[in-house]
C-alpha cells in the first residue's frame, strides 16, 4: 500500500548477519525500498563470526548477495556449539 500511495519503505532489520542478508533480499525487489537499516548486533564480532559472508556498505552501498537461498550461511564453529534438535 506505500507504494501506491508513493511512501519509501525501509526495512526494520533488528539482528545479526542473518536478518541482514535476509532483509538484503527482500530490499532488492521492494520497488519504493529507501534505505537500508544495519543494526548493530549485525557489527559484533561473536555474530559476524557465526556466519560465513559479512555483509557491510561499499561505497555508502550494499550488494545483494546472488548466493543461494538468503545468500547466508552459518560457519562450522556455529554448527558445532548450536543445539540441533530434529524433529520426525
Amino acid at each position: 500500500m506505500a507504494h501506491v500511495y508513493d511512501i519509501g519503505v525501509q526495512v526494520h532489520c533488528c539482528g545479526g548477519p542473518i536478518s541482514a542478508a535476509a532483509a538484503l533480499q527482500l530490499e532488492a525487489v521492494i520497488p519504493n525500498f529507501v534505505i537500508h537499516e544495519l543494526h548493530a548486533s549485525a557489527l559484533i564480532e561473536d555474530n559476524i563470526r557465526l556466519c560465513k559472508y559479512d555483509y557491510v556498505a561499499k561505497d555508502g552501498y550494499f550488494e545483494v548477495p546472488d548466493r543461494p537461498g538468503i545468500g547466508q550461511e552459518l560457519t562450522e564453529e556455529a554448527l558445532e556449539n548450536a543445539e540441533i534438535v530434529t524433529v520426525k
